[in-house]
């Protein structure tokens, strides 16, 4: 049997800008005959994104729980993971100068050990599905994941390419994680970065193979000029935000804001599409502040677009953000966007009142009075929508693929 050209590993299918970016190129990629499967690691996760037609789907989810379910009654796993973590705290100035990729010495094969009992048996499982499977490349998604797909393929020959979506030095990973990134990325044969303040932070890291940026694509149906036409679409008065409900998408801020707003901005209906574990703290504020007639909570939504295309105006006031899709695709479809000051990610596309409007992070007032500026003023909505349109030319799959090969080693 021929071996896979590419396996994209994920923790879970459930909502997320890095699920959505990995099926956009599973999705690009199998349509020019490449051999592809998708691995994901934890259960109880619903599948949130349709797959693409053909794709072969490992879910490793119920033998990992099914190795947590038999813990439960030896604590073989526990106590296996405490060992791990006191090796790592006496042993880590050692461990972290002479383990090096590629060998399988008695450093190397400790670092890996300590690395399965933190992370349990997904750790196991994936550094068995390698041992089983030998793909040509492999791409990784989101900081632990990465790490355990590094210690999978420590000693194997398989080109690998890590996906880091945070700023590493505002992400805070618990013990013994920030300490083992630092090490274990240096296996990647590319470390990538999808924002360049993600980027400048990767730096920080010591000894990284190559380090490089590889932008989100957009999705193939805003990549043509015709598709999601503002010219051609009814322009809903209306404000819309896509995002989960967390605080990190300050979706607080914006209720506050609403409140506040008033005249003709206070008759725009704002849509809420997205769920999360804050939903009903956020729907009891809106009730609180007086807004419940005029914030519609849409719940979760496989395709946002038809809601971007109800609204006029995207609004994602974040606490902070690496490059999220949301905004990307709003850019795309024409809206004009409202973002915060918070990360640098939004601000390499957002340029303010050129191709949106950026607030101060936490600023109910000043998001207020943007929200009701892009109401009252139709030219600069307008405006705004068409620079931000073309602002995200660069990233259709046209213009992102020789990039994306590059990394792969597809050429």
């Amino acid at each position: 049997m021929p071996m896979d050209d590419l396996w994209l590993v994920l923790p879970h299918l459930g909502p997320g800008g890095a699920q959505k970016v990995a099926l956009l190129a599973a999705d690009h990629f199998a349509a020019q005959g490449l051999r592809l499967r998708l691995v994901t690691l934890l259960p109880g996760h619903l599948i949130a994104h349709c797959l693409p037609d053909g794709l072969d789907h490992c879910d490793l989810g119920p033998a990992v729980d099914a190795a947590w379910r038999r813990n439960r009654w030896n604590g073989y796993l526990t106590a296996r993971r405490i060992a791990a973590e006191l090796v790592l705290l006496l042993a880590w100035p050692w461990l972290s100068r002479e383990a090096k990729p590629g060998r399988n010495d008695f450093a190397s094969e400790l670092l890996c050990w300590c690395v399965r009992g933190v992370g349990g048996p997904r750790a196991r499982l994936l550094k068995d599905l390698f041992r089983q499977h030998q793909p040509q490349r492999v791409l990784t998604f989101l900081s632990r994941t990465n790490m355990l797909v590094c210690q999978a393929l420590w000693d194997r020959p398989i080109h690998l390419v890590i996906s880091e979506r945070n700023d590493v030095s505002r992400q805070s990973l618990p013990f013994p994680w920030q300490r083992l990134r630092e090490v274990l990325y240096r296996r990647a044969d590319v470390v990538t970065a999808n924002t360049e303040g993600v980027r400048k932070s990767l730096e920080l890291l010591p000894k990284l193979q190559r380090l490089e940026m590889l932008p989100n694509p957009l999705p193939g149906q805003v990549d043509s000029h015709d598709a999601l036409d503002r010219g051609n679409l009814p322009i809903k008065e209306a404000f819309v935000t896509v995002a989960r409900l967390v605080p990190q998408k300050g979706i607080d801020v914006l209720i506050r804001a609403i409140s506040l707003i008033t005249g003709s901005a206070a008759e725009w209906p704002v849509l809420l599409v997205g769920d999360g574990p804050e939903r009903q703290a956020l729907e009891k504020q809106a009730a609180a502040e007086g807004v419940t007639q005029r914030v519609s909570f849409k719940g979760f939504c496989r395709d946002p677009e038809t809601y971007l295309a109800a609204a006029s105006v995207f609004v994602l006031p974040s606490r902070f953000e690496g490059m999220p899709n949301a905004l990307l695709e709003a850019m795309a479809a024409g809206l004009a966007v409202i973002v915060t000051n918070a990360s640098p990610g939004p601000l390499e596309v957002v340029e303010h009142r050129r191709s949106g409007i950026v607030v101060p992070s936490d600023d109910h007032q000043a998001l207020a009075e943007a929200m009701s500026d892009l109401a009252t003023d139709a030219e600069l909505r307008t405006r705004l929508g068409f620079a931000a349109r073309e602002r995200l030319a660069s990233l259709q799959w046209s213009q992102v693929e020789p990039r994306w090969r590059s990394v792969l080693a597809l050429q």
